[in-house]
């Protein structure tokens, strides 16, 4: 076989598979742990969760044209796994993170475009109702209601006060709605199909590569 014919071959078979393991993944997954039901969020949750396993099969292929082993190989593909989960604005926040990795090692990052696409989709629109535990506690001043003493500032900025009639013991929620806690990451739920086509352009990258490397290495070694 001619080295095209071989690299196209390993690397699109494996794609049926990964579609099914992938939507019985999210059929098993999705309403188990709640997530937005609305059908174009499912609809969304549902096509990136298998895009983004096409672009791990891919960046898997991509390594593995390259170094000379299976052994190699399971040694480096998590070196470049762990590097981008660090800086896909999770773990450091975009506007916590080091001038260095904000610049451009956190847009190099495929987990951010696939995680940021997520959670907006999911969170956008949802109201937040704080579990009693999760509530922050304060007292105000004598004579003062919880929404005269601290309303004003709530309004400014992100939350709501739980008991806003009660004179002690006042319950804030950091958050009223989804949205207000991926704004803390520098999200917009309006990045979501710039970031779904986005996810496609690694895997053309992965595959490009894993062509190039195959033809490099692999025919040359026959």
């Amino acid at each position: 076989y001619g080295w095209r014919a071989f690299a196209v071959a390993i690397i699109f078979t494996e794609w049926p598979f990964a579609i099914v393991a992938n939507t019985l993944f999210v059929v098993c997954f999705y309403w188990t742990v709640g997530l937005n039901p609305l059908s174009d969020r499912i609809g969304y949750f549902y096509i990136s969760y298998i895009v983004f396993g096409l672009f791990s099969l891919s960046l898997g292929q991509a390594i593995a044209s390259f170094v000379p082993n299976d052994i190699i190989a399971a040694m480096v593909n998590p070196i470049f796994t762990a590097f981008t989960t660090l800086v896909c604005g999770v773990t450091i926040p975009y506007s916590q993170m080091p001038k260095f990795f904000s610049a451009w090692l956190y847009w190099l990052s495929p987990y951010m475009y696939f995680i940021e696409g997520l959670i907006t989709n999911d969170l956008h629109g949802s109201k937040v109702q704080c579990h009693p535990e999760e509530l922050y506690t304060f007292e105000p001043p004598s004579n003062m209601t919880c929404n005269e003493y601290a309303g004003q500032w709530v309004q400014s900025a992100t939350g709501y006060i739980n008991n806003p009639d009660d004179s002690s013991a006042c319950k804030f929620c950091p958050y009223s709605v989804g949205d207000e806690f991926y704004r803390t990451l520098s999200w917009s739920f309006s990045h979501r199909w710039r970031n779904f086509g986005i996810l496609f352009g690694f895997i053309a990258f992965n595959i490009a590569f894993t062509m190039l490397m195959i033809r490099v290495y692999k025919v040359n070694k026959r």
